[in-house]
């Protein structure tokens, strides 16, 4: 796994399975408040009891709020049945459709993952969380070129977003473009952290090893921000 932290701009650059779920995690039902365009919805405590314990038809709030707590509790098969019914139901709720790719990406099917992003940006091609998780998803497939250009088109929606560019380097870097990869890397960190980072993505471009031995080898930036 490749990790890649800037603590003052509360940003996370996560190469390999594990990291892509970490973003998902932020990214779906659970913190959609957090989401750039993905709608607010966060319910309290006491309206999901009241919710749950009446006779009211669920909400969308109350469905997300239950494919939550599957998914803490394990269940898998009943936390995708209720963010496909959140989905069906409101299709214009993007954080269902993280929450979804999230699960699937954790049970390894990476092409359903895909297919549920995908469909989530047919209903807005500009949220830049959809983007950026696609560009993640096509990361851990080996597709390089169509992850810059997720992280590309993100980056260019939200260009505050300093995680956007961050990937884009990344991109950049298991691709072979050295120079743009370390050039975005420069505007990150100090100059000496930005090259430890190049260095590591060389050795992972030319190594047949899964991404996730190169964890220990890529300079945490968050110390580059202390």
């Amino acid at each position: 796994m490749i990790d890649i932290y800037l603590k003052k701009l509360g940003i996370v650059t996560l190469i390999y399975i594990v990291g892509f779920i970490c973003i998902l995690c932020v990214s779906g039902c659970s913190e959609s408040a957090n989401s750039g365009t993905n709608t607010d919805w966060v319910m309290d405590k006491s309206e999901l009891e009241f919710q749950m314990q009446g006779n009211n038809p669920p909400t969308v709030k109350t469905l997300c709020a239950m494919a939550e707590i599957l998914a803490t509790q394990g269940r898998d098969s009943e936390c995708e049945y209720v963010l496909k019914r959140i989905i069906q139901d409101n299709p214009k709720f993007l954080p269902a459709y993280n929450s979804l790719a999230e699960l699937q990406m954790r049970q390894g099917r990476t092409n359903a993952a895909i297919q549920t992003l995908q469909h989530g940006l047919r209903v807005n091609s500009e949220d830049t969380v959809l983007l950026n998780n696609l560009g993640m998803c096509w990361i851990i497939t080996r597709n390089y070129e169509d992850a810059l250009k997720m992280f590309t088109k993100a980056a260019g929606i939200m260009p505050e977003n300093m995680k956007y560019r961050s990937n884009m380097a990344v991109a950049l870097g298991l691709m072979g473009r050295d120079e743009e990869s370390l050039s975005l890397f420069k505007q990150l960190l100090p100059e000496d952290q930005a090259n430890h980072n190049m260095s590591v993505l060389q050795e992972a471009r030319n190594s047949n090893k899964p991404a996730s031995t190169t964890i220990s080898r890529i300079q945490n930036l968050q110390d580059a921000t202390k």
